[in-house]
């Protein structure tokens, strides 16, 4: 009995994306990407798409507090440890291994309320020790923004120089049976979506109390 080479719709898939769904919610702004190059069809890979470097970095200095506590430092003050690097089209930036570094993609992404995103690094840098994302891998249903990466690299002695606009990480996506009961943009939790600016954390936005002498 011959059979059923027949494939299945895309709307049917759940699970991982392969390639050719992945191109069908994008054509279809299922999963809405804007500043997607002419060529993007060209960076959709087995299961993955790749995002590229945006313009603007924060960068750790040796400005403001010396330390960091994580109960009481507040958003003022940890964006007083960072600068701003804004860079041009193509524009290099100099990574050595005491840099930390959070920074937005080139690209801005939307997702619909059944859909996952999953961030990854690249293996061709990976190879030069640059990890692209710490902990925050995951896009839950109902992301907006510009996707933040939050890397740096552990080649000891040697400096790295990555350009505005380079691919510098890839995107998979995984289908859920059913949409969730509140999206990503109604939650409360929701604190690094929206803005095209690499925000700084919000681990607590507390301040110190003074105490009376």
């Amino acid at each position: 009995m011959a059979k059923n080479t027949t494939k299945p719709s895309a709307f049917d898939i759940l699970g991982t994306l392969p390639d050719w769904v992945l191109k069908e919610y994008i054509k279809k702004g299922i999963i809405k990407i804007d500043l997607l190059p002419s060529n993007w069809e060209e960076n959709v890979d087995e299961v993955t798409i790749d995002f590229h470097l945006g313009s603007k970095l924060r960068v750790f200095s040796m400005d403001g507090m010396n330390t960091i506590d994580t109960k009481f430092t507040n958003k003022e003050d940890m964006e007083k440890m960072m600068r701003l690097v804004e860079l041009k089209p193509g524009q290099p930036f100099i990574l050595t291994e005491h840099d930390f570094v959070i920074a937005t993609t080139k690209e801005r992404l939307t997702l619909p309320n059944d859909i996952i995103g999953h961030l990854h690094g690249k293996s061709s840098l990976a190879r030069l020790g640059v990890v692209v994302h710490s902990t925050a891998a995951r896009f839950d249903p109902g992301w907006d923004g510009y996707p933040v990466l939050e890397f740096g690299t552990f080649l000891k002695g040697k400096r790295l120089i990555i350009y505005e606009g380079s691919p510098i990480c890839a995107f998979s996506f995984e289908k859920l049976a059913v949409p969730v009961e509140r999206s990503y943009k109604n939650s409360p939790n929701n604190r690094y979506g929206r803005s095209d600016l690499p925000e700084v954390s919000n681990i607590t936005g507390k301040r110190k109390l003074k105490v009376k002498s």
